[in-house]
């Protein structure tokens, strides 16, 4: 037992120091031999838990996916409504790459490049971990909150696309944007595209909501998403145009 933790925390060393260098020099400038530097190690035992570098690649989403499941999954027990399922996630998500630029870094400037990284264990954890999304906006169009001419797909493609486009350039500009600053404008803003009109909602307004639902006790993970902030009037940040 005292075994097996002893080499599973070692991976864990391996992957941490990998997410690091290669979100400060990419890919294929690191090497093994930084990668063994970073983590405390020698370069032939980075070989006894990796086949190859990118291996080691392919490894780095596992962890944060998980921890992003478990997130998403506490709030949405919580959440009532689509608005406020839809503006939890977006706070996680951006949660996430905020305070975890590398990974950040790692997931959209290398791992979308790699069309190999759609066949491994880490993609399938990712997508299943943000399958609620796509459930969330389903039950807010049967919910008539979501007008039904839209498909999720496409709904779930323009919030992540947003998050991803506005995480990118905080990336490669350096800017000091703060990116929760961005939920709230970017829940208005979709919402408004995607809710009912004043005609549509009428037609809805008389919904049946389930019963029976159960909620496991469990103790809070970090972060816990805050109430709405104010909308603000002026732009979230000088000179911004994309």
């Amino acid at each position: 037992m005292a075994k097996a933790k002893r080499k599973e925390a070692r991976r864990e060393q391996i992957v941490k120091a990998a997410e690091k260098i290669f979100g400060e020099k990419g890919f294929h400038e690191t090497t093994i031999s930084e990668i063994a530097k970073g983590a405390g190690l020698s370069e032939p035992t980075i070989y006894e838990y990796f086949s190859s570098k990118e291996d080691i690649l392919f490894t780095i989403p596992v962890e944060t996916a998980c921890k992003l499941g478990e997130l998403i999954d506490f709030h949405l027990k919580m959440a009532k409504g689509t608005v406020n399922k839809l503006r939890a996630m977006i706070y996680i998500l951006f949660w996430i790459h905020q305070t975890n630029p590398s990974y950040a870094a790692v997931s959209y400037l290398i791992l979308k490049q790699n069309s190999r990284f759609t066949q491994t264990e880490g993609y399938r954890i990712l997508r299943q971990r943000l399958r609620p999304l796509i459930e969330v906006i389903e039950e807010g169009i049967a919910a008539g909150e979501i007008r039904s001419g839209l498909t999720p797909y496409f709904i779930r493609s323009v919030l992540l696309g947003t998050i991803e486009h506005l995480t990118t350039r905080k990336i490669l500009m350096g800017t000091d944007d703060n990116l929760l600053d961005y939920v709230d404008p970017m829940l208005d803003l979709v919402m408004k595209g995607i809710q009912p009109d004043a005609a549509q909602s009428l037609a809805f307004k008389v919904t049946i909501e389930k019963e029976g639902a159960h909620c496991q006790a469990s103790s809070s993970p970090v972060p816990v998403v805050p109430e709405k902030r104010p909308t603000r009037k002026k732009p979230l940040s000088s000179g911004e145009k994309g």
